[in-house]
């Protein structure tokens, strides 16, 4: 067994946390750390306005198309329908969001923000300003405009993977 070096370890919380050549990491790994840790830390600021980033995810939604079905705000946040209905059942419950009657079809509800949903959106954004600012600390312009056109096109492979595997 090789001795540990203290570049090798760090102490966090009273936890030994083990660190590792960031360089020999794969590209996933890396998405996956960077993500885990910002979801971490939006979901701290999102407890100060008593959100969670899922049901900030919805308000963001709902304030960007006034209102949407259960299935388009499912297929705009790439979630199945029964997967959101118990959030939207709680957001609707601490009145985020109401339900309303499609005008145009009866049978399909359409969920729309609230006064207490649309007071939500500025913190909303806030935190998105603020994590902005943290993960972008240190990089000039160019650099925060093209890692936001490499995600841009990142996403849109993926997405023409799974079109093109599911035919």
């Amino acid at each position: 067994m090789t001795e540990e070096t203290e570049a090798d370890r760090r102490q966090q919380g009273g936890k030994t946390m083990y660190q590792c050549d960031m360089n020999k990491v794969p590209v996933l790994g890396l998405i996956g750390m960077v993500s885990h840790r910002a979801m971490n830390t939006a979901k701290g600021m999102y407890q100060e306005f008593d959100l969670n980033r899922s049901q900030a995810s919805v308000l963001f939604m709902l304030h960007q198309r006034d209102s949407m079905s259960q299935k388009e705000l499912a297929a705009q946040l790439d979630v199945t329908a029964p997967s959101i209905t118990s959030m939207i059942q709680k957001m609707e419950r601490d009145k985020y969001i109401a339900r309303e009657p499609d005008q145009h079809d009866q049978r399909v509800m359409r969920l729309t923000l609230t006064e207490k949903g649309k007071s939500c959106i500025q913190a909303v954004k806030d935190v998105a300003d603020r994590m902005e600012e943290i993960l972008f600390q240190g990089m000039s312009l160019e650099e925060k405009l093209l890692f936001r056109r490499l995600m841009i096109q990142a996403g849109d492979n993926l997405e023409s993977y799974e079109r093109n595997k599911k035919v």
